[in-house]
């Protein structure tokens, strides 16, 4: 049952007190580069995007179109080169390769199947022994494998199987293995490839990439660069939510609220990463730390009979359905309504119909 807050009765438990924010006003004060500095890591990039678009495009051989667009995957360029990737895929899954080559099989399969293309698991057939055990000598072709495994889906048997042989045999490896290799197969037993957050692989990635011997250069400047402009991005967005918040803060003086907008604008770049969703990364997380207040009330603040009360005006969503709720909901009620109508002043006149989407979605008419 919900606890009572500290107006209803004398003595009954009050609100918990959370643990404040760690973040303070940091992305309010925060100095970006200036604007030549800006313009010149924006020019800089757009000329090396064009240097690995001739790289993409030069390449051939179908071992090294698999290394590079699963690299260029793996440092956040690859939305940078879709037409251009496309095209290698369709390549890769209409040409014959190597069956024998466990490493090349695997990364075959990891990014076709990664990529929506319906390829067979059947092919790891080939490299089962008499005693179920699968014919990898190298620690390479392990991980190929171990990755490509996690693409599995229900009832394939030989990716379960994979997945068991090849995590016995990578953690048996781990402290033998030189430093660089020893790291990708310590962040892949703790998270297979596939699962990993975008734009937490990008930043853990490109460290690895500069260790390779075989590295390219371009690739690799246009990778940090990539990834600096998209931190400076998102420092813009979380000074644009960090006022929203103080905003929602002053107007409806929910005091025994949560303060964590910058971990819920961290959770939104796990979903949408690139510059193009920046709007929806905003609106989101808006709405998802709306949530959390949400949660914060009932679970833990109004009585039981208050939080039907906000459930019933939240489904009508309208300003009449205020006088329904005690005092110190009401500013927090308007308040959303006002989040509703930003939002489609925010999409404009050719999408602000996506938020009656929205409306739906929480039983609103």
């Amino acid at each position: 049952m919900a606890a009572l807050h500290s107006n209803n009765v004398e003595g009954m438990a009050k609100a918990p007190t959370f643990r404040p924010s760690l973040w303070g006003d940091f992305f309010l004060t925060y100095k970006p580069p200036t604007a030549p500095q800006h313009a010149y890591m924006k020019e800089r990039a757009e000329l090396l995007k064009e240097e690995v678009r001739e790289i993409i495009n030069g390449t051939n051989e179908l071992p090294k179109i698999l290394d590079l667009v699963v690299k260029l995957q793996r440092l956040g360029l690859d939305s940078h080169y879709e037409t251009e990737i496309d095209e290698h895929l369709r390549f890769v899954y209409n040409s014959s390769y190597d069956v024998k080559d466990l490493n090349l099989v695997s990364q075959r399969f990891y990014l076709l199947r990664k990529n929506g293309y319906d390829v067979s698991s059947d092919v790891f057939l080939n490299f089962k022994d008499k005693e179920g055990n699968f014919a990898a000598d190298d620690i390479k072709s392990l991980l190929s494998l171990y990755n490509a495994a996690y693409l599995r889906t229900h009832d394939e048997k030989v990716l379960d199987e994979a997945i068991i042989f090849t995590t016995s045999h990578l953690e048996a490896a781990l402290n033998s293995l030189e430093s660089k290799l020893a790291e990708e197969v310590s962040l892949s037993l703790q998270t297979p490839l596939f699962r990993r957050v975008r734009i937490l692989e990008t930043r853990n990635y490109i460290p690895i990439y500069e260790k390779e011997p075989a590295r390219n250069e371009a690739i690799l400047e246009f990778a940090k660069l990539n990834f600096n402009l998209l931190q400076l991005l998102y420092c813009e967005e979380l000074k644009t939510v960090t006022l929203w918040w103080k905003q929602l803060n002053v107007e409806t003086n929910l005091s025994f609220i949560r303060d964590r907008i910058v971990e819920m604008h961290f959770w939104m770049t796990g979903a949408c990463s690139e510059p193009k969703y920046s709007l929806s990364r905003v609106i989101l997380t808006k709405l998802t730390s709306y949530i959390t207040i949400l949660d914060d009330i009932i679970d833990t603040y109004s009585t039981t009979e208050e939080g039907v009360l906000l459930v019933n005006a939240i489904c009508r969503c309208n300003e009449d359905a205020t006088e329904l709720l005690p005092d110190y909901m009401k500013d927090f009620y308007r308040f959303l309504l006002k989040i509703f109508d930003s939002c489609e002043e925010e999409l404009g006149p050719n999408k602000r119909y996506r938020v009656f989407y929205l409306k739906e979605m929480v039983n609103i008419d």
